[in-house]
């Protein structure tokens, strides 16, 4: 069974500290969806394949970038989906 992220779906909220300024970062979505312009029109499973996870992990897990607004720094976070 596919799991679904719940970040992705607004099911949940993440909170990260950005490591630097120890402020709260943003999720900014998935990070495949800023290999190019037109990575977030792609469909999902396509798109998920190039996130760098195996096919196995691409159904487990999400990867999702975080910015700190304070400090502009950039944070890749894998999110464990949910079925």
């Amino acid at each position: 069974m596919e799991g679904i992220c719940p970040l992705c779906n607004g099911i949940e909220q993440y909170k990260l500290q950005c490591p630097i300024c120890e402020n709260e970062c943003e999720d900014k979505g998935r990070e495949v969806d800023y290999n190019d312009k037109y990575s977030p029109y792609l469909d999902y499973d396509i798109s998920a394949k190039a996130d760098g996870l195996t096919e196995e992990n691409s159904s487990l897990y999400c990867i999702h970038l975080f910015n700190c607004p304070d400090c502009n720094e950039g944070f890749l976070k894998i999110i464990d989906k949910i079925k």
